[in-house]
């Protein structure tokens, strides 16, 4: 295996400078190490990579006819970075606006020399241009592993000296970081009410303290923001922040789960819920993209207005107390996420490759 070295970083230069700074060097320091494989006589059959990086910019000077199928994940829009939909966020910066005109040109670069593409949400493959959507655009999802991913009624674990099991009602979430572009303080701003109408409850946290994708600053994480202002309305002791876990801690955290809550401004869809939705939780998600993309309201789950801590409590403690909704949302969300099971992906991601 060969690997580049990563760029370094020239100070003050504005984020879209920055970023076609990085992608340059990364194209040079792929297409260094491809030139030398070219040199032994080595050619690839095709070229599998990502494209917002940078790394492919060179490399059909080196192998002009060898295809390249390439993974945008996202055209960047103001929204996806909150802008125009959370009420918090301020009107767009200049300093955005160049940060998503970076990444885009470079996304608008690596296409050019582009067999075909692949997006894995019909979301994200919405965000391109009108140009990048033609019969080279292909919607196939990544997949997850249902068989890992399944309900487990009997599902027991100790995890930092917290027996975990389905004998308690149990509330969870899971993102990569606790951020607002996913709704964490909103999930945090619901719990005074849950927690006190519900007195055996617990609620598993999963995900990082770092800024997250919506970019937020400051010297204090949302996390602690929201312990701080919601000070003494909290039982502490029945709120469990349990950081990054080894995935199949994570799985059988949502296979103990009564209620998953998965809150998302306009991004990309995470692997969490589509995982969730295996496990058989019982879902109650934000509306609009990405999470309508999976979950139709009173269906595979139930769906509330974004910025609605009150009505998020009210959703939750209702499921709490019927079973049978959960049950019936959780086997419906099951049936969904088998559309995303990798035996299918993979088999559609092997006929591109093979075509």
């Amino acid at each position: 295996m060969l690997r580049y070295v990563e760029p370094e970083k020239l100070s003050g230069l504005p984020l879209g400078t920055q970023l076609w700074h990085d992608g340059q060097q990364r194209s040079a320091a792929v297409a260094g190490l491809a030139n030398c494989l070219a040199a032994e006589g080595w050619k690839p059959d095709q070229i599998l990579a990502h494209s917002g990086w940078g790394e492919t910019l060179g490399l059909s000077a080196i192998w002009p006819d060898v295809p390249q199928i390439l993974w945008p994940e996202l055209w960047i829009r103001p929204e996806h970075g909150g802008y125009g939909v959370d009420p918090l966020k301020p009107r767009v910066t200049l300093e955005s606006q160049l940060d998503q005109l970076g990444r885009n040109a470079m996304t608008r670069a690596a296409l050019a020399d582009a067999t075909a593409w692949v997006m894995p949400t019909e979301h994200q493959a919405n965000s391109l241009p009108s140009e990048f959507r033609d019969q080279r655009l292909h919607v196939i999802h990544e997949g997850i592993d249902t068989q890992l991913a399944q309900p487990n009624p009997a599902v027991t674990f100790a995890l930092r000296s917290i027996t975990i099991d389905r004998s308690v009602p149990t509330i969870t979430l899971v993102n990569r970081n606790l951020e607002r572009l996913r709704g964490f303080d909103v999930f945090m701003r619901a719990l005074p009410t849950i927690l006190s109408n519900q007195t055996n409850a617990r609620v598993l946290i999963v995900g990082d303290n770092e800024s997250g994708y919506g970019g937020e600053g400051g010297s204090m994480s949302l996390r602690e923001r929201m312990l701080r202002e919601l000070e003494g309305r909290l039982d502490l002791d029945r709120i469990h922040f349990l950081g990054r876990i080894p995935h199949p801690q994570l799985m059988a955290v949502l296979q103990a789960s009564w209620v998953h809550v998965y809150l998302s401004f306009p991004f990309i869809l995470g692997w969490s819920l589509i995982e969730a939705m295996a496990c058989g939780c019982c879902i109650v998600g934000s509306q609009g993209m990405p999470v309508s993309e999976v979950i139709q309201d009173g269906v595979e789950g139930v769906m509330i207005p974004m910025n609605s801590p009150e009505l998020l409590a009210d959703k939750v403690l209702q499921l709490l107390s019927n079973p049978e909704a959960r049950v019936r949302f959780g086997r419906a969300a099951r049936r969904r996420a088998l559309l995303y099971d990798q035996r299918l992906t993979l088999n559609q991601l092997s006929e591109l490759l093979n075509a």
